[in-house]
């Protein structure tokens, strides 16, 4: 299923005979954005959390998962989960923003705020009470980015990830209340 979000830009969703496109999108758009943060070529990463068996449960999931497609080229992928509670505040109904990554090609043009209001108006139509996400604290242009669009920072906490390097082990849960109409 396509779902247009503007002349340029598409979701496309993700079924498990789309794996091999998948790998090969992350592995061409991660490691320039995120190569900095580990101690291999970002291949432990990209293994663990894009493996077979991870992305069937990524699918199996409750939840979207999109190819993001400008222009007519895959670009990057968006993962949303809908009633997953906010750790910090559980006691209210949650959507997660569970994966946004963009090429470096289409960043700053428009496409992550095009992505961000179709999460909220999934979040709205899920009843949700809140929107949230987690974010690197190294990653200052996210960070300012999200705190922008008014998402507070939450908890911070530490990844546990192999082969990240420890100045890169803080990840902030961050929220914005959503104001159903």
């Amino acid at each position: 299923m396509n779902l247009k979000l503007s002349e340029e830009v598409s979701l496309r969703e993700i079924h498990i005979r789309d794996y091999e496109e998948l790998y090969d999108l992350m592995s061409r758009i991660y490691p320039p954005a995120y190569q900095y943060l580990w101690n291999d070529d970002c291949s432990w990463y990209l293994n663990h959390v894009y493996s077979r068996e991870v992305v069937l449960k990524d699918i199996n999931e409750k939840g979207l998962f999109y190819f993001v497609i400008v222009e007519g080229k895959m670009e990057g992928i968006l993962k949303v989960q809908v009633d997953i509670s906010y750790p910090d505040q559980p006691e209210k109904k949650a959507t997660r923003l569970h994966r946004i990554y963009l090429s470096e090609e289409v960043q700053g043009k428009g496409v992550s705020k095009l992505l961000m209001e179709f999460v909220l108006n999934v979040a709205m139509g899920n009843n949700s009470e809140i929107l949230w996400l987690d974010c690197m604290d190294t990653k200052h242009q996210a960070l300012n980015y999200y705190l922008k669009n008014g998402f507070q920072k939450g908890t911070l906490s530490q990844l546990d990830f192999d082969l990240l390097i420890d100045e890169s082990r803080g990840i902030y849960l961050m929220w914005k209340e959503i104001e159903n109409a």
